[in-house]
């Protein structure tokens, strides 16, 4: 199904200027270039074919035609930019609730901003703090990849990359959109105005439908990243300044780090990457 204006603004909850794309180098570079006149407002940016699509740390990510949905959230900067982090946590439990809530699967999370179904990733978010002229913090943006198939992708990414499957993506947009919006003003308190798409003011809190009485919070969304995740107990390799370490995910700490254990000794990873080892 293609990727419609109208129908993902039809779809959404909350008050945001959309922005659809036959094929653009980049959602999140589109939002970078449109930082002056879109920086005061919630907007989507949406495509199926990203050319040249990137992910964390430098990576390119694979966005071919016909294969999946691409899309950044552009929102206003209203919290400490040390919260981008919290903010990728967010969209990993948005993104996961969202394809758990349109299909029978269940997606898990890989430390820090990967989702994955069985041992194969389906989704990357990439979240970037945005700077106007002057060097101020002006906006964060989170894009974020979701692959639908991989039926088209060449071998070598096939191998590890998996697909959510038959969802419409333009309601699979405006679902992972309604639930990120809610936890980005939930968590931002009163620093963050929230419009519905009829302009009332709405109403947070109300968003956790199988536990109504659990406001949505900070705690019940780092939560919930927390019972996602699947690193938390396992055996996990990392590389810092002093070379490659193994040691065993123990927790997630209040700022989004993951706590690790070597040795009788614990330390918080607060960026990087992670890998598995894999079991005997």
């Amino acid at each position: 199904m293609a990727i419609d204006h109208k129908n993902i603004e039809n779809l959404l909850k909350y008050f945001a200027s959309v922005r659809v794309y036959e094929e653009i180098d980049s959602t999140n570079n589109e939002a970078k270039r449109r930082l002056d006149r879109d920086s005061d407002r919630i907007t989507l940016y949406v495509t199926d074919c990203q050319t040249a699509g990137r992910g964390r740390r430098g990576h390119d990510f694979y966005s071919p035609k016909g294969s999946g949905l691409y899309f950044t959230l552009s929102l206003p900067l209203c919290s400490d930019p040390a919260d981008v982090q919290i903010l990728t946590c967010v969209a990993a439990v948005a993104v996961c609730e969202a394809i758990g809530s349109l299909s029978d699967v269940c997606p898990q999370i890989k430390w820090v901003n990967d989702v994955y179904l069985g041992d194969k990733k389906v989704c990357g978010i990439l979240t970037e703090l945005l700077s106007d002229e002057q060097n101020r913090p002006a906006s964060v943006i989170v894009g974020i990849g979701i692959n639908l198939t991989t039926d088209h992708f060449p071998a070598e990414f096939a191998a590890r990359a998996g697909s959510v499957g038959d969802i419409d993506p333009n309601r699979l947009c405006a679902e992972v959109v309604n639930r990120l919006i809610a936890m980005y003003a939930a968590i931002n308190n009163s620093n963050f105005e929230l419009k519905t798409m009829d302009n009332s003011s709405a109403e947070l809190n109300r968003q956790n439908n199988s536990k109504p009485e659990l406001k949505l919070n900070l705690n019940s969304i780092l939560e919930k990243y927390k019972q996602l995740n699947f690193c938390i107990g396992k055996r996990v390799q990392y590389t810092d300044a002093r070379g490659g370490h193994a040691a065993e995910a123990v927790d997630i700490a209040p700022d989004g780090s993951l706590i690790v254990e070597e040795n009788g000794v614990r330390k918080a990873l607060h960026s990087g990457e992670i890998s598995i080892t894999p079991t005997e």
